[in-house]
């Protein structure tokens, strides 16, 4: 292991020598200087100003043109990036806003140097545009450009808007985008995915209604609204309880006064502004370790009063432990706001936010992150979002270990029942990572634009995993030499734009570690990590461990040894090379005294998806089996015990009547290489033992294909046997770009005892894939069936092949109403009478669909004729037509607006002409059309078919013959949590 370690060093020196360079050496960035003044028009909800700003080109480069960031003009209509996204992340709100409730930004009239200039948009954004200088801006020269503008601010969509008139001004001037040493970086404005801007200096003037309270960028310059907002703060200092603040939320009339308040601030690069009339006012401070005074403020309305009283003591908190672990902050206050965000819980600017009062500490954090550093967060979200979770947590976790994500359910009477008691908040913070990447759905921190993460991966990734994966980092390290890296990075590149790299640099030459393999392996790669203990050694004074690394990829990995209760007695860190090709394996050697076993990463830090090999007793026959626990619902994989999930089930059916049961599974959270379900359910009308039992062996290809799934099922009820195993292919890797593809191949065996052991085989290939986005959705299937069926006393058996397809198309033509078409066609391309599609609903050879009544022995839950599967034909009425040949069908569906019903109308065609009872003649076109009653939309529906080749002449002959033909579809399938789950996690 020493050499493995020294072999790293020796490799890492003269990289060091760059990196002490490169971090520490000076690096050109553009200065611009703001002059703006706006006015409110709080009535019309618009802004008018002018903004005035000298731009200094410090680069090595003359600049002929100047990119303009326009970002109101995200809200101008549906073709911006920022409405795409809306939808690419599942909201129609603003897909279907009215004129009035959007946004933009006209009436400039850009001049540079007092000449005239064009300004050129881009043609597929809005949103920005190239200033086109009349002369070129020389290396070190400045140039004075102005302009007019006018803003119609929109309704709350996302971070820029208002709520009648609560006002959160953002992203709402004219602004450069950054020119740096890696060029341009113009954006469009998005919801997810933040900023990138010039530092410089701002002086702001504001005009609004005089009894209007604000919380803005920079330094208030008027003495009178100093003393007003202190009168305010020492008038709600008074009131201590939710009674004392009222519940009154209603908006004041405008005053007929107005005031100009005047904003000036240095070193920052985007100033905000946040307006209401209804804020209460505290006022706080703290003094740093310089000796520095800070000002704090909350500004909040009565909504939520007694949480915001708490939280000017969170920006106190921040302000204190963030200046303590990262640096001093620069600035002479520090101001949260509360306001009618769209867009998360929170968003920062430069000594302001937004925020709900349980988000404080983090988004006043961002002013280090996202203000003070000032990193492009659109291509590197985690240096921002993830490195300030990370001190967030610390703030969270520094007297409360279990304070994390997770502590209502740590710190519940429930968290014993599920096995998460004794638990620290490492451990959960690390199950939402642990659940999308045991599904290969998730996505590297570094390296991924914000745009292109998942719209949970977001979150998961970018702030949770990023987080963990530097307190990891820290446990390396040693928490000193991590502090002191990350202050050391702070200072050197505060106000100066760093870049991943550059962090990486700076803490190389802090600590004089090589940190290739975290920097680079780890953040930059969805590897799976995986450590496990191969051997121990025992003497009478000592453990000697043997340590592997199965992954493929340097690891370095914390050994402990535990005691008989699971305390920690000594942990030890070994750095494991491991590739592709080859196991590294490392000794490690402990005292002997007190230990009862040896366990991998016993504090939960690292990221690992497989913890059942992690401990080791020294002694004894089982050294590698743990305590066996039964827990309800969920459990989470922990190092020293192994868990078994379950849930208690009813069913009923009219042949096996009311059944009673429980499911057994391993945990649903975390999809393991093994996945198991069995659920034994009791008949007690045959006094049988029903039931279903699942297992799956997952496989993550890491190119490709996202996962493999080899599966068996055994299925029995209602007198049937069941045995399917089956082979899924789930492609592409990335579940988040693209439509997804499913290959699927199963091989089916039915015994029927209710029809003298009748047997049923089918082999089937199905192809689905699936795309679209909030506005619109759609889906194929191809299914290819050969079918066989043998009767036990019969040699004969009768065999079929059959091909079928269907595609559907949904698209919303309001926020919450839909219109749906369906095509669906089917050929025998071998035929059978024994086999045949339906018009109204397949026979499920396959055992498919939970059908209440299959052997149709009641008058009112009857399959087929009742009970629809929505498959083959799936035309809503019953119409008794079976095809062997072929058999094609249109299938229609409409919400109806005002009402929760919907409308459907399908229309059908087969080869054979078929003669339907009470009909004079036989035909091959069918039609049918009636009303949806959604009792729980896409689950359980009725269906009422009010004309159609169902009736006699078309029409109902009378009220019974109209209830008669009532149908219900019900599909359980969609009420599974654990396919609930799959579906929520590849959003």
């Amino acid at each position: 292991m020493k050499r493995i370690v020294t072999g790293f060093v020796l490799a890492a020196l003269p990289y060091l020598t760059f990196a002490q360079q490169a971090a520490v050496s000076a690096s050109w960035q553009q200065q611009v200087t703001y002059s703006i003044d706006v006015t409110l028009d709080d009535r019309q909800h618009e802004l008018k100003g002018t903004e005035e700003l000298q731009y200094t080109n410090n680069s090595p480069d003359q600049l002929t043109f100047i990119w303009f960031h326009l970002w109101p003009n995200a809200y101008r209509d549906n073709t911006t990036a920022f409405a795409k996204q809306q939808l690419r992340n599942g909201n129609r709100k603003f897909q279907f806003a009215k004129a009035a409730q959007r946004g933009y930004i006209d009436q400039l009239d850009f001049k540079v140097n007092g000449q005239s200039a064009q300004l050129a948009y881009d043609p597929e954004n809005p949103d920005m545009a190239q200033l086109i200088l009349p002369q070129p801006l020389a290396p070190g020269a400045k140039a004075t450009i102005s302009t007019p503008f006018h803003v119609k601010i929109p309704d709350s969509f996302s971070r820029f808007g208002h709520v009648e008139q609560s006002y959160q001004v953002t992203q709402w001037y004219p602004k450069p985008a950054v020119y740096d040493r890696k060029g341009w970086h113009q954006m469009p404005y998005l919801d997810q995915g933040e900023f990138y801007s010039e530092f410089g200096s701002f002086d702001v003037r504001i005009t609004l209604p005089a009894n209007y309270t604000v919380g803005a960028t920079g330094v208030l310059q008027n003495p009178d609204e100093q003393q007003r907002l202190d009168q305010l703060a020492a008038a709600t200092a008074l009131k201590k309880t939710k009674a004392d603040f009222g519940e009154d939320l209603s908006f004041p009339a405008s005053s007929s006064e107005v005031k100009t308040l005047r904003y000036v601030q240095d070193r920052v690069h985007d100033f905000a502004w946040f307006a209401d009339k209804r804020f209460n006012v505290l006022k706080g401070g703290v003094t740093l370790p310089s000796g520095r005074q800070v000002t704090s403020w909350v500004l909040f309305t009565n909504a939520d009063s007694e949480k915001w009283i708490k939280g000017l003591q969170d920006v106190n908190e921040a302000l204190t432990y963030y200046s303590q672990w990262v640096g001093e902050y620069p600035y002479a206050a520090a101001t949260a706001v509360d306001g009618a965000l769209s867009a998360g819980s929170g968003m920062e600017y430069p000594m302001v936010t937004v925020t709900m009062p349980a988000a404080i500490v983090h988004e006043v954090g961002h002013n280090w992150f996202y203000g003070i550093l000032g990193s492009n967060e659109r291509e590197h979200a985690w240096l921002d979002e993830g490195v300030n979770s990370y001190i967030e947590n610390r703030i969270t976790e520094r007297e409360d270990p279990q304070a994390g994500q997770f502590k209502g359910l740590l710190k519940s009477k429930f968290s014993g029942a599920v096995g998460v008691e004794g638990l620290s908040a490492s451990a959960l913070n690390q199950v939402p990572y642990q659940a999308v990447a045991s599904r290969g759905l998730d996505q590297a921190v570094g390296g991924v634009r914000a745009d292109r993460y998942g719209k949970l991966n977001y979150g998961i990734i970018v702030y949770s995993q990023t987080a963990a994966a530097l307190k990891y980092l820290a446990g390396y390290l040693g928490q000193e030499r991590f502090d002191k890296a990350m202050r050391t990075y702070y200072d050197t590149w505060q106000f100066r734009h760093p870049y991943p790299e550059d962090m990486q640099a700076v803490f190389e030459m802090s600590t004089g570690q090589p940190l290739d393999w975290f920097f680079k392996d780890m953040l930059l790669n969805t590897y799976r990590y995986d450590a496990a203990l191969s051997d121990i050694q025992l003497t009478d004074t000592e453990v000697k461990v043997l340590v592997r690394n199965d992954s493929p990829a340097p690891f370095a990995v914390p050994v402990s040894t535990v005691d008989a209760q699971g305390k920690v007695l000594e942990t030890q860190w070994t750095t494991l090379i491991g590739t592709e090709d080859e196991q590294d394996e490392a000794q490690l050697n402990f005292r002997r005294e007190g230990v009862t076993a040896v366990v991998v990463d016993a504090e939960y830090l690292t990221p690992q998806l497989n913890r059942r090999d992690d401990r080791m007793k020294l002694t004894g026959s089982f050294r590698r089996l743990e305590p066996l626990r039964i827990k309800p619902l969920i459990s989470i994989e922990r190092w020293d015990r192994s868990t078994i999930n379950w849930v208690p089930v009813i069913g009923a059916n009219t042949s096996d009547k009311f059944m009673l049961g429980a499911a057994f599974y391993n945990s649903p959270v975390q999809n393991k290489n093994l996945n198991f379900l069995a659920m034994p359910m009791y008949s007690f009308r045959r006094n049988e033992l029903n039931g279903i039992a699942n297992v799956n062996v997952s496989v993550l290809p890491g190119s490709v294909a996202r996962q493999i799934v080899t599966g068996l099922t055994v299925q029995r009820f209602e007198r049937y046997l069941k045995v399917e195993p089956s082979i899924t292919v789930v492609l592409p890797k990335s579940a988040h770009s693209g439509p997804q593809h499913t290959v699927r191949l199963a091989n089916t065996a039915i015994k029927d005892q209710d029809r003298d052991n009748e047997t049923t085989s089918i082999q089937t290939g199905e192809y689905d894939v699936t795309g679209g986005n909030a506005l619109q959705k759609w889906a194929a299937h191809v299914e290819l069936n050969q079918l066989t069926s043998v009767i036990s006393q019969e040699t004969n058996s009768a065999q079929a092949t059959l091909l079928r397809a269907f595609a559907t198309y949904q698209r919303y033509y309001s926020p919450k109403k839909r219109v749906s078409v369906r095509l669906f066609g089917g050929r025998f391309l071998k035929s059978s009478s024994d086999f045949v599609m339906g018009l109204s609903g397949s026979p499920d050879y396959r055992r498919q669909t939970a059908f209440l009544d299959r052997q149709q022995i009641s008058h009112a839950f009857t399959a087929q004729s009742h009970q629809t599967d929505d498959r083959d034909g799936a035309f809503k009425a019953f119409v008794p037509v079976f095809s062997q040949k072929w058999l094609s069908t249109l299938n229609l569906q409409a919400d109806l607006p005002v009402t929760r019903l919907a409308v459907f109308a399908d229309l059908g065609a087969t080869d054979e002409q078929v003669q339907l009872e009470g009909k004079s003649s036989s035909q091959r076109v069918f039609y049918d059309a009636g009303l949806v009653i959604p009792v729980i939309p896409d689950i359980f529906q009725l269906y009422v078919p009010v004309a159609g080749s169902n009736y006699q002449n078309g029409l109902p002959s009378s009220r019974k013959n109209f209830t008669d033909q009532i149908r219900f579809v019900l599909h359980l399938e969609q009420l599974n949590p654990f396919r609930q789950l799959n579906q929520l996690l590849a959003q």
